[in-house]
């Protein structure tokens, strides 16, 4: 492992990684929403949508990564 992953990983707890990667993927989808209620009926927004599709994967995989090192900590007897 590099120096600069293992200060990364030693920065960050599992909980900051995960909420900081469910906040990305609600960033990401809150715009399509927005559409949804308050754009036109009849609009088409592409560009959101495929906005949610790249954004929704990165996210569920920062919030795994985040818990599964959550849960190491955890039995790890680490604070963080």
């Amino acid at each position: 492992m590099s120096q600069l992953e293992e200060r990364v990983l030693r920065r960050w707890s599992g909980k900051t990684i995960a909420l900081r990667s469910l906040l990305f993927g609600l960033a990401g989808i809150a715009p399509l929403l927005l559409y949804i209620m308050l754009g036109p009926s009849d609009g088409n927004p592409i560009g959101l949508g495929l906005l949610a599709v790249a954004v929704v994967p990165l996210a569920l995989c920062g919030v795994a990564f985040g818990l599964v090192k959550f849960f190491i900590e955890a039995f790890a007897g680490q604070e963080g």
